[in-house]
């Protein structure tokens, strides 16, 4: 049975019990104020056959002229039954019914009236006589005149009353409980089925419902941030896990790579040297030094493909120190100036924070910016700018980066070349992937330049639109000297 239910069976029983027993004291009370009326109306009536008994002269018997009095059709019209009583014993005259002590004031010639069992009797004395009274015996129409009168509008009322009451007392209960009460169980069925997102609005309202309701918008606010919680420890231990897979892949990487070092390294080196005599000899035929020189060329792309193989998966060990990152932007700038004017570009730095340091290693830290410019030239074949700028935030990570939110130090690299198309921005990370064409990169300088900066406690924001250049920005923890 639901509270709500309980509830109302509570108080409509209670209520019932209230309005019982006021009945039942308000009918006693109608008996009484009744029984009162009819001992007054019968006290008066009793004064007024005393005084015309006392009056009467015209018999010589009092006894006689009593009967008379008694056989009048007012006192036969009022259901009163009459007779004579004796108060010491007189011959053929029955005693009075009440106590003595209740009827001695006939001996002084008062009046008396009592209720004896279901009758109301009234005593006149007889003074002519001496030691004889009249008793009119008149049955209690008490009962008679409520059930007549008074029981069924009681009844009715009661009846009423009780209805309305059930009916007020069910749409309150169910208004202040059971509705509040239902809301909190829908409530709690939707948290319970996951939607943490549920909230109640009851608990703005005052009162126990408001402050429960309260509570369990608190409840599933906690649960919501343990979920965030339990759902970023397994993104991390899920990002462990592929750390570990990625740093297997890398090290049969490295020994694929090691092994193909030593196995493809003197083949190469003899190759290259036989291709470099003959693309070198004027004896040889045009054609002929134009093939050596396409096969000293080759031999390069893949001696060069070995060495950045080797770079991925051998990277060296780190020895930061603390470094000022305006000086390294503008040594890596300075360091491709030469490879930009051939192409027909620039390189400037703009430094909006010059003493901002990172606790790095700088050889490192300068090969991130020049393989950042170098892409940047690289997406220029018109020539164009590449502007530099060395800057200091307040920065949050990215999901994904295991890094805190804090002073970042930042180099942004900005190009205005080609860009990049919107599918590809994902994938620019990923070892192997690679935007230029055929034997122009191998794919593996993003990945290098990503793994150096998390290792430092970084991470690289990218911003492409394509035909209107690219923004690659590094974000490095600053150094607080």
């Amino acid at each position: 049975m639901q509270i709500a239910t309980r509830l109302w069976l509570t108080l409509l029983v209670t209520m019932s019990t209230v309005l019982v027993v006021g009945v039942i004291l308000r009918v006693q009370e109608e008996q009484r104020l009744l029984l009162e009326v009819t001992l007054r109306d019968r006290r008066f009536f009793a004064h007024a056959l005393h005084a015309a008994i006392t009056r009467d002269h015209t018999s010589a018997d009092p006894l006689d002229e009593a009967r008379r009095m008694l056989d009048r059709e007012e006192v036969a019209a009022a259901h009163i039954v009459a007779r004579l009583v004796s108060l010491d014993g007189h011959p053929g005259l029955r005693p009075p019914a009440l106590p003595a002590r209740e009827i001695a004031p006939l001996s002084r010639g008062a009046v008396v009236v009592g209720v004896h069992g279901e009758e109301v009797l009234t005593y006149i004395p007889l003074e002519q006589t001496g030691g004889i009274a009249i008793e009119l015996a008149e049955p209690q129409a008490v009962n008679e005149l409520l059930e007549r009168i008074g029981w069924w509008s009681l009844i009715m009322q009661a009846l009423t009353l009780a209805m309305l009451e059930a009916l007020v007392t069910w749409g309150l209960v169910r208004w202040l409980v059971g509705r509040p009460l239902g809301r909190l169980a829908l409530l709690a069925r939707r948290i319970g089925g996951g939607d943490l997102d549920a909230r109640s609005e009851l608990a703005t309202k005052a009162g126990e419902v408001g402050i429960l309701a309260g509570e369990m918008n608190h409840m599933a606010e906690r649960l919501q941030d343990a979920r965030k919680r339990i759902e970023e420890a397994d993104a991390e231990r899920v990002a462990a896990l592929e750390q570990l897979r990625h740093a297997d892949r890398l090290r049969t990487v490295g020994q694929l790579a090691s092994a193909l070092a030593h196995e493809l390294g003197t083949p190469l080196n003899v190759v290259s040297g036989y291709a470099r005599i003959i693309e070198q000899d004027d004896r040889v035929p045009d054609d002929a030094r134009s093939s050596a020189r396409t096969v000293l060329e080759q031999a390069s792309r893949m001696a060069r493909i070995i060495r950045d193989l080797l770079d991925f998966a051998r990277r060296k060990s780190t020895q930061p120190a603390p470094h000022v990152v305006a000086e390294i932007a503008r040594h890596a700038a300075d360091t491709l100036a030469p490879l930009a004017r051939r192409q027909r570009a620039t390189i400037d730095v703009e430094t909006r924070a010059p003493d901002a340091s990172v606790r790095a290693d700088a050889q490192q830290i300068l090969q991130v910016l020049t393989n950042l410019i170098n892409n940047a030239l690289q997406a220029m074949p018109e020539g164009g700018r590449v502007h530099l700028v060395v800057d200091q935030r307040d920065a949050t990570p990215p999901e994904g980066v295991h890094a805190k939110g804090g002073r970042y130090v930042s180099v942004a690299v900005v190009d205005t070349g080609t860009g990049i198309a919107p599918e590809d921005l994902p994938h620019l990370f990923e070892p192997f992937f690679t935007r230029k064409g055929e034997g122009e990169g191998t794919g593996i300088g993003l990945p290098v330049v990503e793994g150096i900066v998390r290792e430092h406690g970084g991470w690289i924001a990218v911003e492409s639109e394509p035909g209107r250049g690219s923004k690659f920005e590094v974000f490095l923890p600053r150094y607080e000297r």
